[in-house]
């Protein structure tokens, strides 16, 4: 079974995109004066339908068509326009900027609960020169509370900023966020 069937069938009960990441929200400041946007392993779309909602042009990748479908629907049902590409962010290719739909870089790439240490440290070249990264990652600390998810989708503590090359941090936080560790970087390309 592929990721991509995998991801289908979780969101198979799926009718509606979800909540927008509270954290991307509480950045509406720095996100608002971006005119493009890009989320990646963005799911159903819940984030990247609020992006479309405050008039940025905004693209989703995720590797679950039935997720895409999800996004489309409420996009269309909301009267938003929303760009989506599936792609496997976790293949050793990852998908270019022209197939991204991003010609010269977006002005804001969101990664919420999505850990691809290779991604991470390709974002600066899907950004323009002064592009923003809303970066949000669980750490190990998280299992002391919580089962899920595993390790291997976790970060250590002061790991995040490491892994985005090439980015330079604006906020780095981590600690407990209601019931989860999670540590949270908003970083810019340099000009």
């Amino acid at each position: 079974m592929t990721a991509g069937e995998r991801w289908d069938a979780k969101y198979a009960v799926w009718q509606e995109p979800g909540a927008p990441s509270e954290f991307v929200t509480g950045c509406a400041e720095l996100a608002g004066g971006c005119p493009t946007a890009v989320d990646l392993a963005g799911g159903a779309g819940g984030t990247a339908l609020w992006l479309a909602q405050q008039g940025i042009d905004t693209t989703l990748v995720d590797v679950s068509g039935r997720a895409l479908e999800i996004a489309r629907d409420a996009a269309i049902e909301r009267g938003l326009r929303l760009r989506t590409l599936q792609a496997d962010l976790e293949s050793d290719l990852l998908p270019t900027l022209d197939e991204l739909g991003g010609a010269d870089g977006w002005h804001a790439a969101v990664c919420t609960n999505f850990l691809h240490r290779p991604l991470l440290g390709a974002l600066d070249g899907l950004l323009v020169p002064g592009g923003i990264a809303l970066v949000l990652i669980a750490t190990v600390d998280n299992l002391l509370r919580n089962a899920r998810p595993g390790r291997p989708f976790l970060v250590e503590r002061g790991e995040l900023p490491e892994l985005c090359t090439g980015l330079e941090p604006v906020s780095f936080e981590e600690g407990w966020f209601g019931q989860r560790h999670e540590a949270r970087l908003v970083a810019r390309r340099p000009r």
